[in-house]
């Protein structure tokens, strides 16, 4: 049970339409006339056609329209969930139906569902089966932790009908990404007082507990030891100390080790460059970029991928203490490259840069860092797409192509040479920060300067992604866990 919800995968062709009390269609323009594919009464389908005749904008992505019908001394809700029409009818347009599917069915209070699409009667379409899943899964999500009297979600017993052989594995292979994704959404919703780097820790240590993976955490002073200056000058204001993680997952004999590296600023005020009170209490968001690879890394190991991970969160607290860094100041990484404090808050390319670096050190022959690295990438590319800053433009394609199978959009920035310029420093080699033009650019390069060479990485900015102003598809209002679905389907393609 997760959210609420027990899916189980069932067969269209012994599907039973009795002893429920809730009903769940995807229906795509096109799909409507294979409706008479899934065994429906006939009382529903006659219904279902009447009320699409009267209603054509009912196929519109994530439209939910609803009928009440009499099921003998019963009535039985009927959720049709639009998935578009045309080349619309892509499996990330179902993820996002059924997401808004999902709320439908918790607000109507139904215990005994089916849910069915026309779509599914081809056994081919394996990918959409995964995606109605998710969608369902993280549709249904709420976060109500702290609250006093926490509404329980009425529990729901999903049966996702299909023609799919294999569609037993594919849901619960589904249920583990999708509780993937909402682990990270707790750990970004929970508040800095929470969270903090040694809370990321043990949360870390707990997974390697009960799942096939190695944990190690350096403290501050083992952090000193290796010259890590960077992350300990960002942490050095706060009373909660910063803690470098990493988690090691072996699934393939002599595969070679790819670093998903996050970005984990438990809270960011900033530091002595701080921020405008307006709005900083969503900075408890900071660390999103590790809570996804955190997800990302207890889905990998929970399916036995075949394929050898390192997941590093570089975990700090940015605060204006007494010991805090200065503007001004110059600080040097464990690469031995000194870097120009220009702003305390340009923290998180910090914390990156001794990451990436122990990463290559680590053995790592690709690195993906994802971080909510800036506003600039909200200014250049909105707030449902994520910018990628890189050196090699076969791992973009990868990144890009497991995003489209989860559903996350991501766009590739140009590394131009003048944006390079821009981070070169007149009294140390780096300035940590080139003002506001191409600043997500300028951020994402500064990073590169810390992997190894000839090692293909990519910076993932998910600035704009990882959180939501409202519920919408299968996103809900805060956390989204924006990167964990795409790096869990990244490392099924490794």
């Amino acid at each position: 049970m997760l959210n609420g919800l027990d899916i189980k995968a069932g067969a269209v062709a012994t599907a039973s339409y009795n002893n429920i009390d809730g009903l769940c269609l995807f229906l795509c323009k096109e799909c409507l006339a294979g409706l008479p594919k899934l065994g429906l009464p006939e009382q529903i389908q006659a219904a279902i056609g009447a009320y699409a005749k009267r209603h054509g904008d009912m196929f519109a992505i994530g439209t939910i329209s609803e009928l009440v019908i009499p099921q003998g001394e019963s009535l039985l809700t009927v959720v049709i969930a639009g998935c578009g029409e045309g080349s619309e009818c892509k499996p990330v347009a179902f993820r996002k139906a059924a997401g808004e599917a999902a709320r439908a069915l918790g607000k109507a209070k139904v215990t005994q569902a089916v849910a069915a699409a026309p779509i599914l009667t081809n056994p081919k379409r394996g990918a959409y089966l995964e995606a109605i899943v998710e969608g369902l899964y993280l549709g249904a999500y709420s976060f109500d932790e702290f609250k006093s009297e926490a509404k329980k979600p009425t529990a729901c017993v999903v049966t996702l009908c299909s023609a799919i052989l294999e569609a037993e594995a594919l849901v619960a292979k589904a249920t583990v990404s999708a509780e993937a994704v909402c682990f990270t959404r707790d750990l970004v919703n929970r508040p800095g007082n929470v969270v903090n780097p040694k809370v990321m820790a043990e949360e870390a240590r707990k997974l390697a507990a009960t799942l096939p993976l190695e944990v190690e955490v350096l403290d501050e002073v083992q952090m000193a030891e290796r010259k890590m200056g960077a992350i300990l000058a960002v942490g050095q204001g706060s009373v909660n100390p910063p803690r470098l993680i990493t988690l090691k997952y072996h699934g393939a004999e002599d595969a070679p080790y790819v670093a998903y590296v996050g970005k984990g600023i438990t809270f960011d005020s900033g530091g002595i460059s701080i921020k405008p009170d307006d709005g900083m209490g969503e900075m408890k968001d900071d660390m999103s970029g590790a809570g996804a690879v955190l997800g990302a890394m207890k889905a990998i190991a929970s399916l036995g991928l075949k394929c050898n991970v390192l997941g590093i969160l570089a975990c700090a607290e940015n605060m204006p203490g007494g010991k805090a860094q200065r503007p001004g100041d110059i600080v040097r990484a464990a690469n031995g490259k000194t870097i120009e404090v220009i702003s305390t808050d340009a923290e998180g390319r910090m914390v990156l840069a001794d990451a990436v670096d122990y990463a290559c050190k680590l053995g790592a022959k690709k690195v993906i860092d994802i971080a909510t690295l800036t506003g600039a990438v909200i200014i250049a590319l909105g707030k449902e797409t994520s910018g990628i800053v890189a050196n090699d433009d076969e791992l973009v394609e990868q990144i890009k192509k497991a995003g489209k199978f989860a559903g996350e959009n991501f766009w590739q920035l140009p590394s131009l040479p003048e944006c390079k310029e821009a981070i070169k420093s007149d009294v140390a080699d780096l300035l940590n920060s080139a003002g506001r033009p191409g600043g997500c650019i300028t951020g994402g390069l500064f990073i590169g300067e810390f992997v190894g060479k000839d090692i293909p990485w990519a910076h993932l900015d998910i600035g704009g992604t990882s959180t939501a102003t409202k519920s919408s598809g299968h996103k809900v209002k805060g956390g989204t866990g924006f990167g964990t679905l795409t790096l869990i389907k990244l490392a099924e393609a490794l």
